[in-house]
């Protein structure tokens, strides 16, 4: 049985330093050998049509908390990752993706992923407090971050952008036993007033045989004006077995007069959850309603995931996304809205790897 509730973030770097020794037939007994160094961060960007191998080979035989899967991106022409050293030969990444960027953007990426890469090294990475209303009372580690993955669909010249971005966290309650939490931001860009999103959507599930999600939560649009209502429905399908659904809605209203709606839904709890924000409006005085044209729009979720593996070999946790969007493209004469979906959904699966004590299998 899952309750939905209302409510509702960090990143890290690399390097290694090494020293040689010389030897000769003599060896002088004051001989000391210089100290070693800790690892340093790390950060290095590759871009291009080979962006994506040229950053997998940087990583291959690191021992990463979080790895995401790239073979599945498409378009993806430029990719910033940002090493921080965390323990035990251990680093914690930050990712920072862009698809169809061009060689002329790429001096404004390279700056922007700067300013990224140095806030991440400056986070806390242990015994974090995150404010939620779902995850347990505990300090959380830091496992890192992946930030904005862009899929964009366009129409007489004009831009509609879908984003994602995650932090992820890990708890040790004991030698089997781990929990997960992500906080996922997905948004609806628009390039001009002649765009309008009109429909924004996260898929979140699970991947291996030893992981559940725990809990989840949908956060809007910043707003102070909540109406919430949920239900949980139990019934009985053709083969007589139990059916649980948990589903949730509700309207943010924000202090610009703008509005949208948002579903949660889930059919098995344990194993995924459906975000749904749609009905992007302006609240028209003595008029109908219009889309919110030129307006960009987001929402938060936050899901926890528990890991229980046998034999005191935790496994890691998968949360695997599937985030889309839909815009609306005025036609210049003011003719009847065009409604155009995003060329590609978002599709990744991050991986969480706790680095200390427990182990993967």
């Amino acid at each position: 049985m899952l309750t939905v509730l209302l409510g509702l973030l960090i990143v890290e770097m690399i390097a290694t330093s090494s020293y040689s020794i010389a030897t000769g037939l003599q060896s002088s007994p004051s001989t000391k050998l210089p100290p070693l160094e800790p690892p340093k961060e790390l950060s290095k960007v590759f871009t291009g049509k080979n962006a994506v191998s040229q950053a997998k080979a940087f990583l291959a035989r690191k021992h990463l908390t979080l790895i995401i899967k790239f073979d599945s991106m498409k378009n993806v022409t430029f990719v910033g990752i940002a090493l921080r050293p965390v323990g035990d030969d251990a680093y914690i990444p930050a990712y920072y993706i862009v698809e169809g960027a061009k060689p002329s953007q790429y001096q404004l990426l390279r700056k922007k992923f700067e300013t990224f890469a140095e806030a991440h090294f400056k986070a806390e990475v242990s015994n974090v407090r995150v404010n939620s209303a779902i995850e347990p009372n505990v300090n959380w580690n830091y496992a890192g971050l992946v930030d904005w993955i862009t899929s964009t669909t366009s129409f007489l010249n004009q831009k509609g952008v879908l984003e994602l971005k995650g932090f992820y966290y890990y708890y040790i309650v004991d030698s089997n036993t781990i929990e997960y939490y992500a906080v996922t931001k997905v948004r609806g860009d628009v390039s001009s007033s002649w765009v309008s999103l009109k429909d924004l959507r996260l898929h979140v599930s699970r991947e291996e045989t030893y992981e559940a999600i725990d809990d989840f939560l949908p956060d809007g649009h910043i707003g102070p004006t909540t109406s919430y209502s949920e239900s949980i429905l139990i019934g009985l399908s053709s083969d007589k077995t139990a059916q649980i659904s948990a589903s949730a809605s509700y309207t943010v209203n924000t202090n610009d007069k703008y509005y949208f709606r948002m579903d949660t839904h889930t059919l098995n709890p344990n194993e995924y959850v459906d975000f749904h924000a749609y009905d992007f409006k302006k609240n028209v005085r003595f008029a109908p309603d219009h889309p919110a044209w030129g307006k960009s729009f987001y929402f938060k979720t936050a899901v926890t995931m528990h890991v229980n593996s046998p034999d005191n070999a935790c496994y890691f946790g998968v949360f695997k996304y599937d985030a889309s969007a839909e815009f609306y493209f005025q036609v210049p004469v003011g003719l009847v809205p065009v409604i155009t979906k995003s060329p590609n959904d978002i599709k990744i699966s991050v991986y969480v790897y706790p680095p200390h004590t427990v182990f993967h299998s």
